[in-house]
């Protein structure tokens, strides 16, 4: 139905009659507002409505017509944006036009008028009213854009659908509300503000704020007032753990060519035996130079393997007690003292916590 009302073309071309307004004019800004109303008719028509309203407010900028704004109108009702498309049917409406206006405007002015009543109702409400925010400057954000204070505790026009509120207590996170309106809904959202924390006593060399339910900071919390801190020393702890595991690693393979050497030295007493080459001098054929070169390759290995066992061994149970006695250093090292920590509860909507200073 809009669209067989809509008079795209017919603006553009009334644009040329000689009304008051439009012969203030230059004969280039008709020509311009002649052009953008055309595209910007031919957008509504493809269902570019945010294109349309670019266009024809631009033409509207260079030559009034209340067509142009009745098409602006129509682009923001296809959008869901009731509440600007009523303030634009308005301006139409309100409007005086002269006897002598060319009737596509008295045509938009009534058609204006009839969609507006009809736009009216739909236009959904909404209160954001902020508890516990007395004497606070806090920011409140609907949709991304700054909500005015003037806004804040009343009723406000507001286009049905889905908004997002977002409310930034100073020294708290923020807090987020999502809402949901139908045509012509009435709702009202209250949004408790938690106190904010208190600010660090004058002497701290820097705050903190400790990990509680909800809280994302992840940071662990410090002792009361007048109770020692302890740092943990992170080279200290982290290389007495490689050290330890390094030697735990070298007793297992020291351990492991220590029982290879064995197992060879094994294989070359068992072949000795078989061969008859225990005794000394002993050549028979079952003990003959091949044989014995055998059995002193199982010999050479036997020791090259028993000898690699035991510098791993001892290299192993070096790092071990190395690291072990970094460990101990640091975990038993004694806490510095602290003079001026301070710690405060505090309460948020996404959680609980503490802060401090240190």
């Amino acid at each position: 139905m809009l669209l067989r009302r809509s008079v795209p073309f017919a603006a553009a071309l009334f644009l040329l009659l000689p009304t008051g307004e439009v012969r203030a004019q230059s004969d280039q800004d008709r020509a311009a507002a002649r052009s953008l109303a055309t595209q910007g008719a031919e957008a509504f028509t493809s269902g570019r409505f945010d294109e349309s309203i670019d266009l024809l407010g631009r033409a509207e900028a260079l030559v009034h017509a209340p067509t142009h704004l009745l098409l602006i109108a129509r682009a923001h009702m296809r959008l869901g944006r009731l509440v600007a498309a009523k303030e634009t049917y308005l301006r139409i409406v309100r409007e005086e036009l002269p006897p002598t206006a060319p009737s596509p405007f008295k045509r938009a002015q009534q058609d204006a008028r009839e969609e507006l009543a009809a736009v009216e109702p739909r236009i959904a409400t909404l209160r954001i009213a902020l508890e516990g925010a007395a004497g606070r400057k806090i920011g409140v954000k609907l949709d991304g854009q700054p909500v005015a204070d003037a806004l804040l505790g009343v009723h406000r026009p507001i286009d049905p659908g889905s908004h997002v509120v977002v409310v930034s207590p100073p020294g708290l996170a923020p807090i987020e509300q999502g809402i949901t309106l139908a045509d012509g809904e009435r709702k009202e959202l209250k949004i408790p503000i938690p106190e904010s924390p208190p600010a660090p006593p004058p002497g701290g060399s820097g705050d903190w704020q400790g990990a509680g339910s909800g809280d994302q900071t992840g940071v662990p919390p410090a002792g009361p007032p007048g109770t020692a801190e302890r740092k943990t020393n992170v080279a200290l702890l982290g290389g007495g753990i490689a050290a330890a595991a390094l030697g735990l690693g070298g007793v297992v393979v020291g351990s492991v060519f220590l029982a290879k050497g064995s197992s060879t030295q094994q294989k070359a007493n068992d072949l000795s035996a078989a061969r008859g080459c225990e005794s000394p001098g002993s050549v028979g054929s079952e003990c003959g130079p091949l044989v014995q070169r055998q059995i002193q390759t199982l010999d050479s290995d036997a020791a090259s393997e028993r000898t690699t066992g035991a510098i791993g061994l001892i290299a192993g149970g070096v790092l071990v007690v190395g690291g072990a006695t970094l460990i101990v250093l640091e975990l038993t090292s004694r806490p510095e003292p602290s003079s001026s920590a301070w710690i405060a509860p505090y309460v948020t909507p996404t959680g609980l916590g503490v802060r401090g200073a240190f």
